[in-house]
């Protein structure tokens, strides 16, 4: 019954959204009978990333810590409907908003408010990123075939004809100054999240990192990470084994591959050519080599 329900909640947007909407609803008693010191005993955890990086596999890790629940609360600074950004102040309201031990997923930017504000509810924040140039495969799939509520899915689906030109406009953006929505190049998009990278508050992992054979290390500083920032006690080792065994990339509904440099059977030399204009320099910065 439960991979029924797995595989319906996976294929219908309004099935996933419906249950996630329902799960406000235990949430908000939640919120009522809130005291302060269950955010240290408890602390809220998040899952941030810049989009296509592993936001549902990192997830998958947040759910096996101690008294961790999801409430189906997803905080983004562009959302895909209407994608505009949220003013500040809203996002601070969200933020305020998580309860003691919720996990959450989030493409949240930087921000130094932002930043305080996830600080006042004592929640252990975890960023993942990944390859840009994989990124921008995953998204120009996703714009084209996975997300139909998102705004930029009828420029990606309808108006741009082909694999390579939905490829390149991932890569370079839309630069028409007409165009009703703020899509600009890769770089400029991760730049949003960049300093969460280097925040000493802030665990940044590689999505490249936690598949691969570092994945059981990554999760084990991830957890003591998590428990350097409990009044709890926590057993490393038990929540690191419990972790390990979540992680399954197929049970999130935004998973068509998944993958490590797939990126190097898509490009053309076109694409190449356009990434190392854009975005070379960023991506070497975080680690990747050139292309």
């Amino acid at each position: 019954m439960t991979t029924i329900w797995t595989a319906i909640r996976k294929r219908s947007t309004l099935v996933r959204k419906g249950w996630d909407y329902a799960r406000q609803i235990p949430r908000a008693a939640v919120r009522m009978s809130v005291v302060d010191s269950q955010y240290h005993t408890y602390p809220p955890l998040i899952a941030n990333s810049f989009p296509k990086s592993g936001t549902h596999q990192l997830l998958q890790i947040l759910e096996a810590f101690p008294r961790a629940r999801h409430y189906g609360s997803f905080i983004a600074s562009m959302p895909s409907f209407p994608f505009r950004e949220r003013s500040e102040s809203a996002h601070i309201r969200r933020i305020h908003s998580i309860v003691p031990g919720e996990y959450l997923g989030a493409h949240i930017f930087y921000k130094g408010s932002y930043a305080r504000a996830i600080d006042d509810m004592n929640a252990v924040h975890f960023f993942i990123y990944r390859d840009l140039r994989d990124v921008a495969v995953s998204e120009a799939f996703y714009l084209k075939n996975m997300n139909r509520w998102h705004q930029m899915h009828e420029h990606f689906s309808r108006r741009l004809k082909s694999d390579d030109e939905r490829l390149m406009t991932a890569i370079e953006g839309v630069n028409d100054p007409d165009f009703p929505f703020d899509y600009p190049d890769i770089a400029t998009r991760m730049g949003r999240y960049l300093p969460w990278i280097g925040s000493k508050d802030v665990f940044a992992l590689k999505y490249e990192d936690l598949n691969s054979d570092r994945r059981s290390e990554i999760v084990g500083d991830m957890t003591d990470f998590y428990s350097q920032r409990t009044d709890s006690e926590v057993d490393v080792e038990e929540v690191r084994k419990r972790a390990l065994q979540k992680i399954d990339p197929a049970r999130s509904h935004t998973f068509r591959e998944g993958g490590v440099g797939n990126w190097q059977r898509v490009f053309g030399e076109q694409h190449r050519r356009a990434f190392q204009r854009v975005a070379e320099d960023l991506n070497i910065s975080l680690g990747y080599a050139p292309c």
